[in-house]
């Protein structure tokens, strides 16, 4: 089934929990992606009902785009169990895509390590999604899992967090490695020395004392407004500290979802 979507929630997050769902962001001014679209329809066609081709536009539907972090396009995202499994950009010949497809729709389901915690930080449950992970004892087998880890443990103990840390080459993530890498030196006091004091960074302390308490809300509802103020308060600090915090938490985090429009506003005034 090939469609346009109309509710990204219901008809790609939803509807992967039952059936594949490869969804491409893309726009009518987009060379590559004219190019791209005729391809995903066909294998959508030769797949059988096996997974759906959601098509995105991406001037229709900025706010999605924004909230999943798509930079440039076209750009092809698969989503199974409701979780987006991986994602290639740029233009692709079909049998590369067609190996991509099998490689994600192919691999059989693994036992998730903490699990319980994963989901209570998608839930937003900081301290909970903290206390579980302390209770697992699984441990890191690889860089991809230490990541998570550090993920886990860097509200609580920023610098545990930077302990378990491993080399970012070769991860699926490096942008979370990074992320999570400047938030911890942050947490730990180790980044504000060069800013002047003042109310604006008194404010913006106050938001890393709300991060260390796990009120990730409130810490990054202080962040926006001073961007909303001057976007490169502290000799861009804030808008770092903002960024990272969108990187840390997820495109499809709750709180990501409900700040994405507020943050594109702030720095793109």
């Amino acid at each position: 089934m090939i469609f346009d979507v109309q509710d990204f929630q219901k008809e790609v997050i939803e509807r992967s929990k039952t059936k594949p769902i490869v969804v491409d962001f893309w726009a009518a001014w987009c060379g590559p992606c004219r190019m791209l679209s005729p391809i995903l329809e066909e294998l959508a066609e030769e797949a059988k009902e096996k997974w759906d081709l959601a098509k995105l536009n991406v001037d229709e539907w900025g706010e999605v785009a924004i909230a999943y972090g798509v930079s440039g396009i076209p750009d092809v995202r698969i989503f199974i169990g409701g979780e987006e499994k991986d994602r290639f950009v740029g233009l692709q010949p079909k049998a590369a895509i067609q190996s991509w497809l099998e490689k994600n729709l192919g691999q059989e389901k693994k036992k998730i390590k903490w699990k319980e915690a994963i989901d209570l930080f998608e839930q937003g449950r900081f301290h909970e999604s903290f206390l579980a992970f302390e209770r697992d004892q699984e441990k890191p087998e690889n860089p991809q899992e230490s990541l998570i880890c550090a993920r886990l443990l860097l509200l609580a103990n920023p610098q545990k967090a930077l302990d378990v840390l491993s080399p970012s080459a070769g991860l699926e993530d490096p942008t979370l490695f990074e992320a999570i890498k400047f938030l911890a030196l942050l947490l730990l006091g180790k980044s504000t020395d060069d800013w002047t004091d003042g109310k604006e960074k008194r404010e913006f302390m106050e938001g890393l004392e709300a991060l260390k308490k796990m009120d990730v809300e409130k810490g990054l509802s202080i962040g926006i407004g001073l961007l909303h103020q001057n976007k490169n308060m502290g000799e861009g600090l804030v808008l770092k500290t903002v960024r990272s915090l969108f990187h840390y938490l997820g495109p499809r985090h709750p709180l990501s979802l409900k700040y994405s429009r507020a943050f594109s506003t702030a720095v793109n005034i």
